[in-house]
C-alpha cells in the first residue's frame, strides 16, 4: 500500500474520529460563505441597504480572521486527542517526517471536503433564507447565483487550510513514544492559577462594566474600544485563572466533594481545565458579538418606532411660516383623501408662535396659549397644564427621553416678554405633548400670549385622530398625501421604518443564528474530542458497579457545564454592552434586547438537550459492551 493510499483510507475509515473536526470546519466555511452571499448581493448596493452590505463585507473579513484561529484551535484539539494513535504509528515504523506529512495531507483532504460541502450547503441555505425573507417578512432581495461568493470562499479557504496544514506540523507533539502512548492517562496539563491574575479577572471585568454603565452620551463611543479590550482580557483570566480557584475550592470541601457523583464531576473539570478554558473563552467572545449585534439592531428599530409613536396624532401638519395660504391646498387634499378611503378623523388645531431668543437661547421655541393648548390636551385625554401667575410652563415630555449631545444644555430660567417684563420659567412634566415637535414648547397665560402675538405671527398646527378607519386605510391616505411632503402620516411612517429595518433585522438574526450554530458545533466537537478518554473512564467505574442512571447524571452535568458556562458569561457581557449602547441615546435596556437574549438561551437549551442525548447514547453503547 502506497503512503497516499494509507493516508486516504485512514481518513475515510476513521470517520467517527474525523467527523467532529470536519463538521466544525464545515460550519466555519458555511458561515463565511453566507456572509459573502449577502456582501455581494446586487440588491444590497444602494441606499440604506448599502450600509448593510458594507457591514456584511466587514463581518466576512472578521469571520475569516476568526476562522483562522478557530480552525487552528480545532486542529490542535484534534491532534491532542490522537497522541496515542501517533505513538502506535511510530512503533509500527513510521518516521516523524512521515507523521508530519500524513497530518498535512489529512488536513488538506478534510479542508477541501469541508470547503466544497460547506459552500454547497451555504448555496442552498442562503437561497432558502432569501426565499423565507420574501415569504415571512416580504423582503424581496431576489434570487441570484452567488458566483463571486463561491470564488472568494474557495480561494480564501484553500489558502487558509494550506497555511494551517503547513503551520500545524510544528504543533505535532514531539514527545517520545512512551509518553504518547500514555497521553490519555497524563491529563491535559495542569493549569496553575495565579492569585494576581485571578483577582485581575474580577477587577478588569468590574472596571469594564463600571465604565460601560456610567458613561453617557458620546462618551460611550470614546470608551467602547478600551472597554472591549479590558473585558476580553478579563474574560480570558476568568476562564483560565479564576475558574481554577473555584474548582479547587469545590474539591477542598470534603462534604461536597464526596457527595454522590460530585467527585467524578469535579475531577473531570480539573482534567479538562486547560482545554475548557480556551473553548469557553472563544465561545463566550463569539456569542457576545452575536448578542450585541442583534440587540443593537432591534434596539435601533424600536427607538425609531418609539419616535414615530411619540406623536399623539395619526396625522399631523404644521403650517410653514412662509405659507401665506395657511396650507389650504394641503388641507383640501387631505380631506379629499380621507373621504375617498372612508377614514373618519377628529381634528385638533393649535396656534403656536415660533420665536427665537425669548428664553435667552438662540434655539427656536413654540409659544402657545394656555386655553389653546388645553383644548388639545382635553381632546387627547391628557392632563391639562396650569400656568401660575408670573410664570410660563416649559413642557418636559416624559415619553421622549433626552438624547445627550456633547455638553449638557443649561436650562433657561427667564422668559422675556418685553424689555421690561420677564417671567420665571417652570418645568412641567407631561405624559405626552399635544403635538410632536423637536422645539421646546412654552405654555403661557392668555394675556401674555396676546402680547407676544402682537409682534409675531402664529401659524396653525393640525392634528387628526382617526375615529374610524383601519391601518391599511390610513396607509392609503398616507400614500395619497405623501407627494405633499408636509402632512405626517403615522401609519405610513411606521410601515416605512418597518420595511427599511426588515432586511437588516432578518440578516442580523440570521447571522446571529449562524454564529450560534458555529459556537455550538465547536462545543460539540470539543465534547467528542474526549470521547475515547470518557469511554475508558466510564468502563472502569461501570465495572465497579456504577449504574446507568448515575452515569447519565454525570454525563449530563459535564455537557451542561460545557454548553452553559460560556453562554451565561456572554449573556451578562451582552446585557452590559447593550445597556451602554442604548445609553448613547438616553434610553435604558430595551425589552426586545432581552427577548433576543432569551431566544438564544432557548436555542442553547435545545442544543444542549439534543447533544447530551446523542453523546450519552454513543458513550453508553461503548461502555456497556
Amino acid at each position: 500500500m502506497r503512503f497516499k493510499e494509507f493516508v486516504f483510507k485512514n481518513t475515510i475509515r476513521n470517520k467517527n474520529l474525523y467527523m467532529a473536526y470536519f463538521f466544525s470546519t464545515l460550519t466555519t466555511v458555511m458561515t463565511f460563505f453566507t456572509f459573502a452571499v449577502f456582501a455581494f448581493h446586487p440588491k444590497l448596493s444602494s441606499g440604506l441597504h448599502a450600509a448593510v452590505q458594507t457591514g456584511m463585507l466587514a463581518s466576512a473579513v472578521i469571520i475569516y480572521l476568526f476562522s483562522f484561529f478557530y480552525v487552528l484551535y480545532s486542529m490542535d484539539i484534534f491532534l491532542q486527542s490522537r497522541k496515542k494513535e501517533f505513538g502506535l504509528l511510530l512503533i509500527q515504523g513510521m518516521s516523524p517526517k512521515q507523521l508530519r506529512k500524513m497530518v498535512f495531507q489529512e488536513n488538506t483532504i478534510i479542508g477541501f471536503l469541508a470547503t466544497v460541502t460547506g459552500t454547497l450547503i451555504g448555496v442552498l441555505f442562503s437561497q432558502l433564507i432569501l426565499w423565507l425573507s420574501n415569504v415571512t417578512m416580504h423582503v424581496d432581495l431576489g434570487f441570484y447565483f452567488p458566483a463571486k461568493a463561491i470564488g472568494v470562499t474557495f480561494i480564501s479557504f484553500f489558502l487558509l487550510f494550506m497555511f494551517i496544514s503547513f503551520f500545524i506540523q510544528f504543533k505535532i507533539p514531539k514527545m517520545d513514544v512512551q509518553e504518547l502512548l500514555k497521553s490519555s492517562d497524563l491529563g491535559k496539563g495542569e493549569v496553575k492559577a495565579s492569585a494576581v491574575k485571578s483577582i485581575l479577572a474580577i477587577l478588569l471585568i468590574g472596571i469594564g462594566y463600571a465604565v460601560a454603565l456610567t458613561v453617557e452620551g458620546m462618551g460611550v463611543v470614546m470608551a467602547m474600544i478600551p472597554v472591549i479590550v479590558v473585558v476580553i482580557l478579563g474574560t480570558k483570566f476568568l476562564f483560565n485563572q479564576l475558574s481554577v480557584f473555584v474548582v479547587n475550592f469545590l474539591k477542598k470541601n470534603e462534604n461536597r466533594f464526596w457527595k454522590k457523583t460530585n467527585m467524578l464531576v469535579y475531577s473531570d473539570l480539573s482534567f479538562r481545565m486547560k482545554d475548557n478554558a480556551r473553548s469557553f473563552f472563544l465561545v463566550a467572545v463569539i456569542t457576545t458579538v452575536a448578542f450585541s449585534a442583534i440587540g443593537t439592531l432591534t434596539g435601533f428599530r424600536e427607538m425609531s418606532l418609539h419616535g414615530v409613536n411619540s406623536d399623539p396624532y395619526d396625522f399631523s401638519y404644521e403650517v410653514a411660516l412662509d405659507d401665506e395660504s395657511n396650507g389650504e391646498k394641503e388641507l383640501t387634499a387631505f380631506n379629499e383623501s380621507t373621504k375617498k378611503h372612508d377614514v373618519i378623523v377628529d381634528q385638533v388645531k393649535v396656534m403656536p408662535i415660533t420665536m427665537t431668543g425669548i428664553d435667552g437661547t438662540d434655539r427656536p421655541v413654540k409659544v402657545v396659549s394656555e386655553k389653546d393648548y388645553n383644548q388639545a390636551t382635553k381632546q387627547l385625554g391628557e392632563k391639562e397644564v396650569e400656568v401660575t401667575k408670573g410664570t410660563v410652563s416649559l413642557l418636559n415630555d416624559l415619553s421622549m427621553p433626552d438624547i445627550p449631545q456633547g455638553q449638557p444644555i443649561e436650562k433657561p430660567t427667564e422668559f422675556k416678554v418685553s424689555d421690561t417684563e420677564k417671567l420665571k420659567i417652570k418645568s412641567k412634566d407631561v405624559k405626552k405633548k399635544a403635538w410632536s415637535t423637536f422645539s421646546d414648547i412654552y405654555v403661557v397665560s392668555d394675556d401674555i400670549y396676546q402680547k407676544v402675538e402682537q409682534k409675531n405671527v402664529a401659524k396653525p398646527v393640525y392634528g387628526w385622530l382617526v375615529t374610524n378607519g383601519s391601518y391599511e386605510q390610513q396607509k392609503k391616505v398616507g400614500s395619497d398625501i405623501e407627494p405633499l411632503k408636509v402632512i405626517y402620516a403615522k401609519a405610513s411612517m411606521t410601515q416605512m421604518i418597518t420595511d427599511a429595518y426588515a432586511p437588516i433585522l432578518f440578516i442580523g438574526f440570521f447571522i446571529g443564528i449562524i454564529f450560534f450554530i458555529s459556537a455550538g458545533s465547536f462545543l460539540y466537537f470539543r465534547l467528542y474530542s474526549d470521547m475515547e478518554v470518557d469511554t475508558e473512564k466510564f468502563k472502569m467505574i461501570y465495572k465497579l458497579g456504577f449504574s446507568k442512571k448515575e452515569m447519565k447524571k454525570v454525563v449530563y452535568q459535564q455537557v451542561g457545564i460545557l454548553f452553559f458556562t460560556p453562554i451565561v458569561v456572554s449573556c451578562i457581557h451582552g446585557a452590559v454592552a447593550l445597556t451602554a449602547m442604548y445609553a448613547l441615546f438616553g434610553q435604558g435596556l430595551q425589552i426586545t434586547a432581552l427577548y433576543v437574549l432569551g431566544i438564544f438561551i432557548l436555542i442553547q437549551i435545545v442544543y444542549y438537550l439534543i447533544a447530551r442525548v446523542f453523546y450519552f447514547k454513543k458513550l453508553y453503547r461503548s461502555v456497556a459492551i
